[in-house]
């Protein structure tokens, strides 16, 4: 059942904080908002957030986008978070919890007490006497700060995700027809990129790669002799002869970006599955789904041997009464897929 009032979708990015809010009216889902920030300089840190700055930044776009639920759910960047899903003995409910803690002493960085640990059990199976487990591992001061960020800003922060996991639950929520299939979510965002792959719903294994669209954008600017505001705007242009190039360049850095997930499939088939399958979908978020209508889809579809899409994560809900559509168009929309997949944590 959904609840009415669910949870804002806040995605705190290097580039841009994205916000969401979906609510249920009578069963149908409603966009109430939708709306991205420009994220202040070096608020990210190794350690967390700078609580002060970022307090009052949400606090401000909050208030500037009229956002009145203050119930958020957070989603922490992959890089802060250890996931490990892990076949184990199979246990009676009241020891679950004991013998995850067990295993995720092996994988904590540092003491356990300096460390929260959450876990779902996935699957059962009695005639193998297994269970599977996915188990999440973050240092407690990374939380903290990003609490007390929360707190400054008068919001409650009622879920705390990991991001990529966020973009799996959009997914799969706007695409029942393919939940049951074997897919590959690949994020690209400003700073890294995130791989998860999901077998049957069930998130398998993740991957956090250091390959950025920042880098890429970086050497544009040298090559083109453009500042990075002046990037977006060759991009919209219909036909230009700079914008063509300009594409060409990302279609020749990004290809470093898809020799990684070739190689993460490759591991992913050969270590983490029993016997090796097709990946069914390679569904590309952030600046990939942002940049799909423009890539090389077919060349890199035969690159990976798999099927690649996008999706776009509002096409299920009612945007009556949503002024900015420009952001829920097909393309802009890919870098919400995080955001939607908090907000819809609350329904």
């Amino acid at each position: 059942m959904f609840s009415k009032k669910g949870l804002v979708g806040v995605d705190i990015g290097h580039y841009y904080t994205k916000v969401v809010y979906f609510e249920n009216d009578k069963g149908v889902l409603k966009l109430k908002n939708v709306f991205k920030e420009r994220t202040p300089d070096d608020v990210l840190t190794s350690e967390g957030c700078d609580e002060v700055v970022l307090g009052d930044f949400l606090k401000s776009i909050f208030s500037e986008n009229r956002v009145k639920n203050k119930r958020v759910a957070f989603g922490l960047n992959s890089s802060f978070v250890i996931t490990k899903t892990l076949s184990m003995p199979l246990v009676v409910d009241e020891e679950i919890e004991q013998a995850v803690m067990w295993e995720a002493e092996q994988y904590a960085p540092v003491e356990m007490e300096q460390v929260n640990v959450s876990y779902q059990v996935m699957e059962k199976n009695k005639e193998k006497n297994e269970m599977t487990i996915l188990i999440a591992i973050t240092k407690k001061e990374i939380v903290e700060s990003f609490k007390s960020a929360f707190k400054r800003a008068k919001l409650k922060l009622d879920v705390v995700d990991v991001d990529i996991f966020s973009a799996a639950n959009s997914f799969m929520f706007a695409n029942k027809e393919k939940e049951k299939k074997h897919n590959l979510i690949v994020d690209l965002g400003y700073s890294s990129s995130k791989l998860i792959f999901l077998r049957n719903e069930h998130p398998m294994f993740t991957r956090y790669m250091d390959f950025n669209f920042s880098s890429v954008l970086t050497e544009a600017k040298d090559v083109f002799g453009v500042r990075e505001d002046e990037i977006e705007s060759i991009l919209i242009k219909e036909d230009d002869e700079k914008k063509d190039n300009l594409l060409a360049f990302f279609n020749d850095k990004l290809f470093n970006l898809y020799s990684q997930i070739q190689n993460s499939i490759t591991f992913y088939n050969s270590s983490i599955l029993d016997v090796p399958e097709q990946i069914d979908n390679i569904v590309f978020t952030g600046v990939l789904g942002i940049l799909y209508d423009n890539l090389n889809i077919e060349n890199i579809r035969e690159y990976l041997k798999a099927e690649v899409v996008q999706f776009n994560p509002f096409d299920f809900s009612s945007k009556e009464g949503v002024n900015n559509l420009e952001e829920i168009a097909l393309g802009i929309s890919s870098i919400y897929c995080v955001a939607c997949g908090l907000s819809l944590r609350g329904l």
